[in-house]
């Protein structure tokens, strides 16, 4: 699912006052989005790789100006961050209610210096260097965050390779950030699945920061349409919010199959008789989220000149190649009905890391790619 941030509550957000000391809402029942919200802490998850795999590869791309650097060296979300229930008026039981809404984007590393995420999140009003690229965000126990240290941040050297779709187009829809330096500490690139297709109904997990929140695993989706022959992306049903795009999403195996780039709209919705939001709930079928295969991206990124043999060797990914032939733009199949990008659209607007650029990325998030 995906939702319009309206102008009105990231004004909120860019000069409101919560803080990041509060207590965060760390219970694991909710409402339902596909199903069963399948969302869970990263502390909290049975599968120790997916764990292993969200503290060691997953990266939230936050505003520089909504995180800070505290005097012991750790940082934490800016005080202007309001928690999610803030930030959409969310009725006061809704899941993670008061856990804070920092992050934009999210963000997987492919490489010792390369993060990959969906193309949309980064452009003229959203430039690369308007984010800080930040691993550990995400909860060590229900009412903590864990700590992020200078290992952990990093800002952006330069955009290697990116796709940006034609119109009426969901592909190709990414971006390859080089970082301004290689990862440190216990970080380390996911591992990437070969250019095979996916089986329908295949078990999917997704990592990602819906919603700007800190990490949550979803181990509840599975492929609805794997688009076999053209592998460009493959439709499935995890439960994702604006802020999962660029989302790692992976297969059975926990091996990286690609990243979320689009869903139905409206993450949120008001019940009749209530005054404030919940999350909105839809039936397993039929699935609506849109998620980019890696192989093309991985082939663009080696055609672009990247040389490295953990992901473009021919036999890089398990005796196999990592990427295929990127499918030429307008060739592909049917997209569902109901689905949208999932953040900003391009446009000639500048940027700036202050309460200006804010204001003009929320304007900006408030307008939709529709499917055709």
């Amino acid at each position: 699912m995906r939702s319009r941030v309206s102008l009105i509550l990231l004004l909120g957000l860019a000069i409101g006052c919560g803080s990041s000391e509060e207590v965060f809402a760390g219970e694991l029942t909710a409402p339902v989005v596909y199903g069963e919200d399948d969302r869970v802490e990263v502390f909290n998850h049975p599968d120790d790789d997916l764990r292993s795999i969200a503290r060691e590869s997953i990266v939230a791309l936050i505003p520089t100006s909504w995180i800070e650097r505290g005097p012991d060296g750790t940082y934490a979300p800016a005080p202007s961050v309001q928690s999610l229930g803030e930030v959409h008026g969310l009725c006061p039981d809704e899941l993670f209610v008061d856990q804070p809404a920092a992050a934009v984007c999210s963000g997987v590393l492919i490489d010792d210096d390369l993060v990959l995420t969906a193309g949309h999140c980064i452009d003229s009003r959203m430039p690369c260097d308007g984010y800080a690229y930040v691993f550990n965000y995400h909860l060590d126990d229900p009412t903590h965050l864990a700590v992020i240290r200078d290992e952990d941040v990093y800002s952006c050297a330069r955009v290697v390779s990116e796709g940006r779709p034609l119109v009426g187009d969901y592909t190709p829809d990414f971006a390859v950030v080089q970082l301004d330096r290689p990862v440190e500490g216990a970080h380390a690139p996911a591992l990437v699945r070969p250019a095979t297709p996916l089986d329908a109904q295949e078990s999917l997990a997704m990592i990602g920061f819906g919603s700007g929140l800190p990490a949550k695993i979803d181990t509840g989706g599975s492929v609805a349409d794997p688009r076999a022959e053209q592998l460009d992306y493959f439709v499935a049903n995890v439960d994702a919010f604006q802020g999962h795009s660029g989302s790692a999403t992976f297969d059975s195996e926990n091996r990286l199959a690609g990243i979320l780039i689009g869903g139905r709209t409206p993450d949120y919705v008001t019940l009749e008789g209530e005054s404030c939001q919940r999350v909105a709930a839809y039936p397993d079928s039929p699935a609506d989220e849109v998620i980019h295969n890696i192989a093309p991206i991985v082939t663009n990124l080696c055609d672009d000149g990247w040389d490295a043999e953990e992901l473009c060797g021919p036999k890089a990914c398990e005796g196999q190649p990592c990427g295929s032939v990127l499918p030429p733009p307008g060739g592909g199949g049917v997209v569902p009905a109901d689905t949208s990008g999932c953040s900003t659209s391009t446009g000639s607007t500048g940027f700036t890391s202050g309460l200006l650029g804010l204001l003009l990325f929320a304007v900006a998030r408030r307008f939709r790619r529709r499917a055709a």
